[in-house]
């Protein structure tokens, strides 16, 4: 491999931009068991609701240092 390959890397199907569709029909073409890696990575990636959860900002005065304050702010709001 040379530098310049390096700096303008050689065309290749998997550095192409590929839509759904597209990679769609490469996971099908894989071998099963590639297939089952693939599904697992899937299953471990966040929804978007646990995406937005994560991006919320927290409410003021809404962070606990530890399960004891959480619990004693709790025991105060019931």
């Amino acid at each position: 491999m040379t530098t310049a390959s390096l700096i303008n890397p050689p065309r290749s199907p998997i550095l192409s931009r590929m839509n759904a569709l597209e990679i769609i029909e490469e996971i099908k073409r894989l071998p099963g068991e590639e297939v089952g890696k693939v599904v697992e990575f899937m299953r471990h990636l966040p929804n978007a609701e646990t995406i937005a959860a994560i991006n919320e900002p927290l409410e003021e005065g809404r962070s606990f240092k530890n399960a004891a304050e959480l619990f004693a702010a709790l025991d105060k709001e019931c």
